[in-house]
């Protein structure tokens, strides 16, 4: 076999020179690919649940807790307390599902006593058909320390959020549309907010909601925003339906960030007026460009309300306390749904789908 003046035969130049070039494509695609993971430039809101970009100021409690005031920032703002940060994040990384949805409700003493809508809406999960495994899912938002007590001694997710007014007092049964009353569900909006640039899709739902069947198949993933409805009038997409935000599904997406971020802002044109009240005035503005969201009504004999109540429980997902006012009335209502559940699914599957067993309408207080 020939040799080369330096020594190599031939075979061995050859294949010395296809391992140069073959160092050097190497060399010059890693140079100039792009990471083969994400980076804060390539991905958006929903890809990364490690970083709350909200801001908040923090104050520790008698118990050791920390309470959290939010403030909504836009979504490149960076966190005030990283420590306080990571704790929430930490919590909804346990109380996530799979596919990154969190659910949340949120009490104060009064909805969370023993007896309370809180213990008759986890009732509702234990005797509701394959939701059971949704309880382990749900971060409780306490308005209160005593709602944040009571509710440590029986869920494994429980936030303090304390309102923004100091001195205020949001314990008690806030009688419907005070200021106490519209103090309290303007501040639940604040931590949702977070929830969304935190990266988890959230579904929000009142304490005085029973689930009895999952829900989230009358979700779809085409929305940005899908809401339960006081009056729906046949078509989804229809922005005439009227919203009940008591029940509301919001995707991790930036465009979602702004939209909650909006609503919120909308209560200085509406102070006296509740956060739902403003986002049906709001609607079609966030429909709009330059926000542009598409909201989905869900439809009332599914996923249900006392305003326009399903009457088929063959159909029934969720049954909500809407248009009764005072949590006596909500309560008492609450607890005859869920025994009328009970009934219901007690009987043989034959008897259920002939449609004879339904709602007692007689001796309740708003059902109707």
């Amino acid at each position: 076999m020939a040799v080369s003046k330096s020594g190599l035969s031939p075979a061995a130049i050859f294949l010395l020179g296809a391992a140069s070039a073959t160092v050097l494509l190497v060399f010059f695609f890693t140079a100039t690919a792009g990471p083969a993971w994400p980076t804060t430039s390539t991905t958006d809101i929903g890809a990364s649940r490690r970083q709350d970009v909200a801001g908040s100021t923090s104050a520790p409690t008698a118990n050791g807790a920390t309470a959290r005031r939010s403030r909504a920032r836009a979504p490149k703002a960076a966190p005030t307390n990283a420590t306080d940060d990571d704790a929430f994040a930490r919590m909804l990384r346990r109380a996530a599902m799979e596919d990154g949805t969190v659910i949340m409700t949120s009490v104060n003493e009064a909805w969370a006593a023993p007896g309370s809508l809180l213990d008759s809406f986890l009732e509702s999960f234990r005797v509701g058909l394959n939701t059971s495994h949704f309880v382990k899912h749900i971060v409780v938002v306490a308005m209160d320390e005593g709602a944040f007590r009571r509710c440590q001694s029986l869920h494994p997710h429980c936030h303090l959020l304390l309102p923004d007014v100091d001195g205020l007092d949001l314990s008690g049964a806030k009688s419907y549309m005070t200021k106490d009353y519209l103090d309290l569900v303007w501040s639940k909006l604040r931590l949702q907010h977070r929830v969304l640039l935190l990266g988890y899709n959230l579904l929000f739902t009142d304490v005085d909601v029973a689930w009895f069947r999952d829900p989230r198949v009358h979700i779809t993933a085409a929305a940005d925003i899908t809401t339960s409805s006081d009056f729906y009038f046949g078509d989804p997409d229809d922005l005439g339906n009227y919203p009940n935000t008591g029940f509301i599904y919001f995707k991790a997406t930036a465009r979602n960030a702004r939209a909650m971020a909006y609503w919120h802002a909308a209560r200085a044109r509406f102070p006296k007026d509740h956060d739902q009240f403003v986002f049906n005035e709001i609607k079609r503005e966030l429909a709009a460009p330059p926000i542009g969201v598409r909201i989905r009504f869900v439809d009332s004999a599914t996923v249900s309300g006392f305003c326009q109540l399903g009457r088929d429980l063959n159909r029934i997902a969720t049954v909500h306390m809407t248009c009764c006012i005072g949590l006596e009335n909500k309560l008492h209502d609450l607890k005859r749904v869920v025994e009328d559940w009970k009934l219901y699914v007690s009987r043989p599957v034959w008897e259920r789908q002939a449609g004879k067993i339904g709602w007692r309408f007689d001796g309740g207080k708003c059902i109707h």
